[in-house]
């Protein structure tokens, strides 16, 4: 079969499978619901600036945005309801707004963080809160993660798995594993002492691909903590272009190819993608993408259906000097 003829059918392949779900994917990125005690023009600027801190994943956004005059611009649809108002923006000109700013873009692929709290009351008892039992520190961490677009997942803790957290303790590589058990990407782990005045001391660990990092803090700060280093280590420059090789083994059939490509051209760093050659189970394409490989690199192996080939936190370079990866498909 002629190259001509094997790719026009991996074409009809790629527009007829449907397109995978992420689990972490954040479909609501651009959209939020705001208070419309101040009328409604306070409120189109309130939800503009808490998107942009939500999309650059930098908490200091509205602030290097500048002036902002007629926020409802933005809006690509808005209603009312219950005193608040919920907008709909439009990406393009988010994106574009907060490249023009110099701010980063933090896509809607982002690491799934399993979110493991146990709280020491000043009487001495101690309790876990997760997904079985609604408690008011769980309620206010989600909200923060809301607020920053950080998926994160709440697990039923039984005995067992108590026990194993705390042996766990701070350990990365521990932590890592027992994320992987929920299906997440990275561990928050936090420690709080109920203090005078019912406040709460927290020490967090944040356990992630990079290894680990830990604060001593209130509560909100720990999802401040995984928000801040996910947009570091996720988020790209909307102007800042590269391209990419990209070698993906394990293609045995048209299903795989089209679950593939369908994955890469979602990604919100993926700006165009061309297919360059195919040769037995492997494909090799070409990624325009925002930000460089290592980006790219991180961001796509969040997905466990392509798994890196190669070790190491940046991508293999070519003899012609251009970046690219190795990856496999598991189905």
């Amino acid at each position: 079969m002629s190259f001509v003829v094997r790719l026009t059918l991996l074409i009809c392949a790629l527009m007829l499978a449907p397109v995978p779900a992420s689990a972490t994917t954040v479909a609501d990125l651009y959209e939020i619901s705001v208070p419309l005690e101040a009328g409604q023009d306070a409120a189109f600027l309130e939800a503009l600036k808490a998107v942009a801190i939500r999309v650059s994943g930098q908490r200091d956004a509205t602030t290097r945005l500048g002036p902002l005059t007629n926020a409802r611009q933005y809006a690509q649809r808005f209603g009312t309801a219950n005193r608040m108002l919920q907008v709909g923006f439009d990406s393009i000109a988010i994106d574009r707004l907060l490249t023009n700013a110099g701010l980063p873009i933090w896509g809607r692929e982002r690491p799934a963080t399993l979110v493991l709290l146990n709280i020491r009351e000043a009487d001495g008892s101690s309790r876990w809160a997760d997904a079985q039992f609604g408690s008011a520190e769980r309620e206010a961490v989600s909200k923060v993660a809301r607020q920053r677009g950080l998926p994160v997942i709440w697990p039923t803790l039984d005995p067992q798995e108590q026990a194993r957290i705390m042996q766990a303790g701070f350990n990365s590589a521990a932590l890592l594993q027992i994320a992987e058990r929920f299906g997440a990407n990275a561990t928050l782990l936090g420690f709080a002492q109920r203090g005078s005045a019912n406040s709460l001391s927290v020490r967090w660990v944040l356990a992630a691909e990079d290894g680990a990092t830990e604060l001593e803090s209130v509560l909100e700060e720990g999802v401040h903590l995984a928000a801040d280093t996910f947009a570091r280590n996720y988020g790209a420059s909307a102007s800042a272009l590269d391209n990419v090789l990209v070698e993906i083994s394990g293609i045995t059939n048209l299903a795989a190819y089209a679950t593939a490509v369908n994955y890469l051209e979602g990604m919100t760093l993926v700006r165009g993608i061309s297919l360059e050659q195919i040769s037995g189970d492997t494909m090799r394409l070409r990624l325009a993408v925002r930000g460089d490989a290592t980006t790219l690199r991180r961001a796509v192996t969040l997905d466990k259906r392509l798994v890196l080939q190669t070790p190491g936190d940046t991508a293999v370079v070519n003899p012609r000097g251009q970046a690219s990866l190795q990856l496999r498909y598991q189905p």
